[in-house]
């Protein structure tokens, strides 16, 4: 392996994310740069999340229990939902109604569940050579062609992430890529289809 410039990741990392970047986070970062990467994005959308009780995170909070979230000692946040709106079929969104030390408050928040957040995706035939579907479930990291793009057999046409490693998906053949089924930051099935190359008649690869 080459040598790492842990001071240029860290002035990276940092510029990208913010200035609360740790030595320890340039080490994660350089054994998971892709979960580092989206571990930083959470922490910047959510916050620290890592003070709030386990129960808060892995299941949905009971409507009228009172909640402890201790941001440091001596300082506490008293949280009880109190009522949920009707998703927004267009959007997905529902308004949460809550009480935060005693005073109302309302949100919006994309309902997970929702219709209109299911993505259904065309499955690859496994039969034609042209149509490349993913390996395996995961999320899309980059995509490095267009369509129009002309490539050749091995040639690198998008990146996975999966169970903590990346994994490049390669054209099959030579041709040009007829379409584009994904975009970077979306989650893909097994055998999602992601990209149909077609073989022209003469063509000069990359």
């Amino acid at each position: 392996m080459e040598p790492l410039d842990f001071e240029k990741i860290k002035a990276d990392l940092t510029l990208r994310h913010g200035p609360w970047i740790t030595d320890r986070d340039v080490m994660s970062y350089a054994m998971y740069p892709a979960v580092f990467d989206e571990f930083a994005v959470h922490v910047n959308t959510f916050g620290d999340v890592s003070k709030l009780k386990t129960e808060m995170i892995l299941q949905p909070l009971s409507m009228g229990e009172e909640y402890i979230y201790e941001v440091e000692e001596g300082r506490k946040f008293y949280i009880r939902p109190v009522a949920m709106g009707e998703v927004d079929a267009s959007t997905g969104m529902q308004d949460v109604f809550f009480e935060l030390n005693g005073e109302p408050k309302q949100i919006q928040v994309q309902n997970q569940s929702s219709a209109a957040t299911t993505v259904t995706r065309s499955k690859a035939d496994a039969s034609k050579l042209n149509q490349v579907g993913a390996p395996m479930a995961g999320k899309v990291l980059e995509v490095r062609v267009s369509v129009g793009t002309p490539v050749s057999a091995g040639y690198p046409l998008c990146l996975l992430s999966a169970m903590k490693m990346e994994t490049v998906v390669s054209a099959p053949m030579k041709g040009v890529v007829q379409s584009v089924e994904v975009t970077a930051g979306e989650s893909v099935g097994a055998q999602d289809l992601l990209i149909t190359i077609n073989p022209p008649s003469s063509l000069t690869g990359p």
